[in-house]
């Protein structure tokens, strides 16, 4: 959790003893939740979200949330995952991430209505990703992405609303 130790836990091989225990173990649930949440404090360091991009997290973790759509903390924490490894530190600039990304970010939402969580998590990263001219053409691309987040708007317009209507206009879904 220290940030300082952070890059000692990549380094050291911690990422992917994390990764290697997810793919190991894809249907314990207690696992899984622990390791996203260990996943999304590494993703915050440049050299653990490096790392963890370079050895496919991405794919796993959306992997781990399709598997496990009931759970809300495996949706929540997946998505800020998610939002934290698209982000090249670098560059400040936002990566192209696949249409199961996209997929398992809009499933998050409209399988978790009532979870206030999930929906700020999705819509945080969505907000993210949209960075991307490339996932902009995934979100639009995607057939439920719009009807998520307008339940969303509608579910937690004080929370979300600002965001969801910035994004809706970034998406631009009546051209």
């Amino acid at each position: 959790m220290t940030p300082a130790d952070r890059k000692h836990v990549s380094q050291l091989g911690g990422c992917e003893a994390i990764l290697n225990a997810m793919l190991a173990h894809v249907n314990v649930v207690a696992l899984q939740v622990m390791a996203l949440g260990a996943l999304k404090v590494l993703s915050f360091d440049n050299i653990s979200k490096n790392l963890l991009r370079s050895r496919g997290a991405l794919s796993i973790v959306g992997d781990v949330m399709q598997r496990h759509l009931e759970n809300t903390t495996i949706q929540s924490e997946g998505c800020v995952t998610l939002g934290n490894l698209s982000v090249d530190s670098a560059s400040q600039s936002v990566i192209p991430v696949s249409l199961t990304v996209i997929d398992v970010i809009i499933k998050a939402m409209l399988g978790h209505p009532d979870s206030l969580e999930v929906h700020e998590s999705a819509c945080f990263t969505l907000m993210s990703l949209a960075s991307s001219s490339d996932n902009v053409r995934l979100i639009r691309t995607n057939d439920m992405s719009r009807l998520a987040l307008e339940l969303s708007l509608q579910k937690y317009p004080d929370q979300v609303g600002v965001n969801i209507l910035n994004l809706l206009r970034r998406l631009r879904f009546d051209d």
